[in-house]
């Protein structure tokens, strides 16, 4: 990570700065022209516990650059121009218990009475949510729902945004906006022999910012900041369920490992690709009815190279990222071969570079990020001897990304997935 343009040597002026090297940091400090470099040799410590502070370290250091980034954008955005503006909005959820949501709508007003605005897109900031605390579900211009990209508001009316707080665990976010700083890890400060630290409260505080760019007639930016405040779930919990791809076997529960074979012809030629489920994809069972939380879905990656899809500048790699839709459960039935699934949803989300399933997240920055519901799964060769083979195949919509770039080769896309693998109950 670097904060500075790097001179060729240490004695042309430099400016203040920071940079980070697998483990060794060298600070660079302006001082008359020249420069002092000063490395710190830092060891990499081996224990878990200082793994976890190093990394909290590495995300402090990134929330810091983006939040003075983000002050240098505004303090620009505002004085270029009169017909420019920005607006900062504070949007507070109720106290909500972990593996449990509370849902709130914002609006978003179009005051004046001639004319109609327009906005670019509506989104998170780019990784303000990356621990996925809040989802945006649906966003409306009176009754009638629109994506999150080209929205008119008509004069007099409001676009209503409904967003969902689902805290997933109990750590609370580290962030500085508008001068209000939370999650900095505390360091150790020894105390008196015979007195106590104080103790948690229970409470983790979670922040996002959700920001609408508008284009004309005046073009701005509005940020909303989104905060809400978590504690225990009902039973003690400290964390939202288990992680995608965790699964045992047995009580109720049916567990598919396996294939998962991708083909959409319009994307790319030569077949299905077989990709690598990031674990087990998990249904519960009862009285032969069957059902999958989306967010247990594994996820599936694929990696894209624009020697493969013309349309992909030169050099460019990225990731698709196939999961489960947020907050989404599918209903079935399993009559002990066969297991029929509707209401499927999957998410789909590119991010540039070859990504793992370690990198996968909630609120992970991505250039495209949209879901595909009501899909179907049934079975095509029933279980026997512990395998089955399952199948889903569906059309994409026109323009499903609202990226011009990408839905060159999505729009109105033959999707065909192919699960065959075992299952285990």
């Amino acid at each position: 990570m670097a904060f500075f343009k790097k001179k060729r040597n240490c004695n042309e002026d430099m400016s203040v700065g920071i940079e980070i090297d697998r483990g060794e940091e060298v600070v660079v400090l302006r001082r008359r022209g020249r420069c002092v470099q000063q490395p710190s040799n830092v060891q990499r410590p081996q224990s878990q516990a200082a793994r976890r502070r190093l990394r909290r370290a590495a995300v402090a250091r990134q929330y810091f650059l983006s939040a003075i980034l983000s002050f240098l954008f505004l303090s620009i955005f505002v004085s270029c121009s009169g017909n420019q503006f920005a607006e900062y909005h504070i949007e507070n959820f109720d106290t909500t218990q972990v593996t449990t949501s509370t849902q709130k709508v914002i609006y978003v007003a179009n005051n004046d009475t001639s004319e109609e605005q327009h906005i670019r897109v509506i989104a998170f900031d780019k990784g303000s949510n990356s621990a996925g605390h809040f989802r945006m579900d649906s966003a409306k211009v009176g009754d009638q729902s629109v994506g999150t990209k080209d929205i008119v508001i008509p004069p007099g009316s409001a676009l209503s945004i409904t967003v969902t707080y689902a805290p997933l665990n109990m750590e609370t976010t580290f962030a500085n906006y508008g001068g209000w700083e939370t999650g900095r890890p505390d360091r150790f400060v020894p105390y008196p022999t015979g007195e106590r630290p104080e103790k948690d409260d229970g409470t983790a505080i979670h922040r996002a910012i959700l920001q609408a760019s508008y284009d004309y007639p005046r073009s701005g930016l509005i940020q909303i900041e989104l905060v809400g405040q978590a504690i225990v779930g009902p039973n003690g919990e400290i964390e939202a369920g288990g992680k995608p791809g965790e699964c045992i076997a047995g009580d109720g529960v049916a567990c598919y490992t396996g294939g998962f074979a991708v083909d959409i012809p319009q994307l790319y030629s030569g077949g299905p690709r077989d990709l690598e489920l990031g674990g087990a994809v998990k249904f519960t069972l009862s009285g032969g009815e069957a059902t999958m939380r989306m967010d247990d879905f594994p996820p599936a990656l694929m990696v894209l190279r624009y020697t493969e899809i013309p349309e992909l500048p030169p050099g460019v790699v990225g990731t698709l990222v196939i999961s489960g839709g947020q907050g989404k459960a599918a209903t079935g039935t399993f009559d002990g071969s066969r297991i029929t699934m509707k209401d499927v949803v999957f998410r789909i989300r590119f991010v540039l570079g070859e990504a793992t399933a370690a990198d996968v997240t909630p609120g992970m920055a991505s250039m495209i990020d949209f879901e595909v519901p009501n899909l179907e799964i049934e079975t095509i060769e029933p279980l026997s001897q512990g395998n089955i083979t399952l199948h889903l195949e569906t059309t994409l919509s026109e323009k499903p990304s609202g990226n011009d770039l990408f839905d060159q080769f999505l729009s109105g896309a033959k999707v065909v997935v192919v699960m065959k693998g075992q299952l285990a109950f």
